[in-house]
């Protein structure tokens, strides 16, 4: 009698299981989709918004969008006397030291080597002496070798001044020769300022929200090559929060289906222990 209606009761169990589990077969294709109208974009599709246009880069459910600030501004230092290339020649970077600077001048760097080389009357390297530098004229028939400072010899360098609002050919280490513009002068360094175009980039997620040309848009992808921007966030909330209330009663169901045979099969082998006389 005992396993008799142990018996029953295990299929009545079973049938309770098998009713879920048949039944989240069913619900399963009712199951709610996130439905938002908007920008439908694919792997390498533009979007102009204003008059900035975004190019979209879609993969496995995850994307962004890259666009080029064509106005952004770079800026460099000229340090008072460092050195600097200008045309292609190395200069010294002058500054003077007064509060009222606006200007910077650039003071050619002579190539000693190649003036001593240039000039046939003098030897090639000069000479120090008591802690000075001269240029040696070498002893001939008519006169005795001849020493003369090094700073006496050379010609005045050339020097050309700057001031604030000039414009400046400015070799930059990414954007390479740029026309600059010298926008302050301070007794410490001179300030250049020039357009260098950056690429930017915009992470795109399920749900996530994005602001473009002042407006909200949420990011929605329907496959893993496609995102929509939809400017509707409430109606894609709402429609996630159904979905989240669908999976909710589903994992109720599914625990259902655990507990009707997790019973069955407890109370089967409880019916079938040996019984003590």
């Amino acid at each position: 009698m005992q396993r008799r209606a142990a018996a029953i009761y295990f299929v009545l169990f079973l049938a309770i299981g098998a009713g879920s589990f048949g039944y989240i077969s069913v619900v399963d294709a009712q199951r709610p989709e996130i439905d938002v109208q908007g920008q439908e974009l694919g792997d390498g599709d533009t979007l102009r918004i204003g008059d900035r246009i975004y190019v979209a880069s879609v993969s496995e459910g995850s994307g962004e969008l890259a666009w080029t600030n064509q106005s952004a501004l770079a800026t460099a230092s000229l340090e008072n006397n460092a050195t600097t290339t200008y045309n292609n020649q190395s200069w010294t970077v002058v500054i003077e030291n007064r509060t009222d600077v606006s200007e910077f001048d650039l003071r050619e760097e002579l190539n000693v080597s190649a003036i001593l080389l240039d000039d046939p009357a003098v030897e090639n390297e000069t000479a120090t002496f008591q802690g000075d530098e001269y240029v040696v004229y070498p002893a001939n028939e008519t006169a005795d070798r001849e020493l003369v400072r090094l700073d006496e010899y050379l010609p005045a360098p050339e020097t050309r001044t700057f001031t604030v609002g000039d414009e400046y050919e400015y070799v930059a280490e990414e954007d390479g020769q740029v026309t600059a513009t010298v926008t302050n002068v301070t007794t410490s360094a001179a300030e250049l300022t020039w357009t260098s175009p950056q690429e930017n980039t915009i992470s795109l997620s399920e749900g996530g929200n994005v602001t473009l040309g002042g407006t909200q848009y949420v990011a929605h992808f329907p496959d893993n090559s496609t995102v929509i921007l939809s400017e509707n966030v409430d109606g894609y909330l709402e429609d996630v929060e159904r979905q989240d209330y669908f999976t909710e009663r589903k994992n109720g169901l599914w625990g259902i289906v655990y507990v009707s045979l997790g019973a069955a099969i407890i109370l089967l082998g409880a019916a079938y222990l040996p019984v003590k006389d």
